[in-house]
C-alpha cells in the first residue's frame, strides 16, 4: 500500500479499492483509540451492520486496547523508538 493510501486511510476517508468492512474498522478503531469511552452501543451495531461478527468486534478493540497499553509503558519506562521518525513521518 502506498504511503498517500495509508494516510488517507488513517484521515478515515473512503479509497476506491478498500473494502467497507475494513474502513468502518479503521473508523472504529481511531476513535476508540482516542477516546475509548466514547464507544457506544450504535458504534457496535454499526459494525454490525458492515457484516462484522462479535469475534471481530473483540479482536479490534484488543488490538486498540493493546498498541494503548503499549504505548503508555513504553512513555513511562521512557523507552527510546528503534525506527527514527524521519521514517516514520512518510506514514504518518
Amino acid at each position: 500500500m502506498d504511503p498517500e493510501t495509508i494516510k488517507k486511510l488513517r484521515a478515515g476517508e473512503e479509497v476506491p479499492g478498500v473494502d467497507p468492512k475494513e474502513l468502518a474498522l479503521i473508523r472504529f478503531g481511531r476513535k476508540m483509540a482516542k477516546d475509548p469511552t466514547q464507544i457506544s452501543a450504535t458504534d457496535i451495531q454499526a459494525l454490525r451492520k458492515k457484516g462484522l461478527e462479535e469475534v471481530e468486534i473483540v479482536e479490534a478493540i484488543s488490538v486498540v486496547m493493546l498498541s494503548a497499553l503499549t504505548n503508555s509503558f513504553a512513555s513511562a519506562l521512557k523507552i527510546e523508538e528503534d525506527v527514527e521518525p524521519a521514517v516514520l513521518s512518510e506514514y504518518f
